[in-house]
C-alpha cells in the first residue's frame, strides 16, 4: 500500500510521515507541482539499546523485528569473568499495536530504532520494569514544510489516502499552507 504525497505550491514541501508513533519518511522532498508515492507499510527494522554504566558507553547487539515487538535492555552479571555485560533481548509484548521498550539497568537506556540502514528514532527509557511504547496502529499522522513554515498536521486512517499540499486560500494572511486529505 502507498500513499501519494502532492505538492500544489510554488514551493519545495517536505514531507513527513507517521504510522502512529513510528517515523515512516521524515523531510521527504516534494518539488512543486510534483508528487511522491510512500509505503506505508512499515519497513523491516532493527533496535539496538545504549546506556552509559560507571562512566562507559555500552552499546547492545541489534535486533531485527516487523510490526509489534517488545525488547528488554539488561545488564547481566558474567561470574567467571568478574564482570558483567549489557544487553538486549527480545521479550513478549502485551498489545499488536505497540512497540514495547523496557529496562531493568540503573540508568536511563536510548533504544536506537534503524530501518534502511539509518536511525529513525530514539526512546529514552527511564523507568525500571515499566514499558515504554511507540504506537504502531494504523493511524497516519502528515505535516510538510514548505517555505520554512510547518503545516498543521493532518491524521487519516488510510494507508491509500493522498495528501495534498496546498496554499491557503482562507482569511490568513497570505503565504500559508495546509494538507488536505482526498
Amino acid at each position: 500500500m502507498s500513499m501519494n504525497l502532492t505538492n500544489k505550491t510554488n514551493y519545495q514541501a517536505y514531507f513527513t510521515v507517521l504510522k502512529g508513533d513510528m517515523l515512516i519518511a521524515e523531510h521527504l522532498p516534494v518539488p512543486p507541482e510534483s508528487m511522491a508515492e510512500l509505503a506505508t507499510d512499515l519497513p523491516p527494522a532493527s533496535v539496538f539499546a545504549t546506556t552509559v554504566i560507571q562512566g562507559n558507553t555500552y552499546t547492545s547487539a541489534s535486533q531485527s523485528f516487523v510490526g509489534a515487538a517488545g525488547f528488554l535492555a539488561q545488564v547481566k552479571q558474567v561470574m567467571q569473568q568478574g564482570t558483567f555485560e549489557f544487553d538486549m533481548i527480545h521479550v513478549p509484548y502485551s498489545n499488536p499495536n505497540q512497540l514495547q521498550l523496557q529496562k531493568t539497568c540503573v540508568g536511563p537506556v536510548i533504544f536506537s530504532i534503524r530501518q534502511n540502514d539509518q536511525v529513525t528514532q530514539n526512546v529514552v527509557v527511564t523507568d525500571d520494569f515499566i514499558p515504554s511504547t511507540l504506537n504502531i496502529s494504523d493511524t497516519y499522522t502528515v505535516y510538510a514544510v514548505i517555505n520554512g513554515v510547518t503545516t498543521d498536521a493532518i491524521q487519516t486512517s488510510n494507508p491509500q489516502a493522498a495528501i495534498n499540499a496546498v496554499v491557503d486560500t482562507g482569511v490568513l494572511e497570505s503565504g500559508y499552507f495546509l494538507l488536505v486529505a482526498s
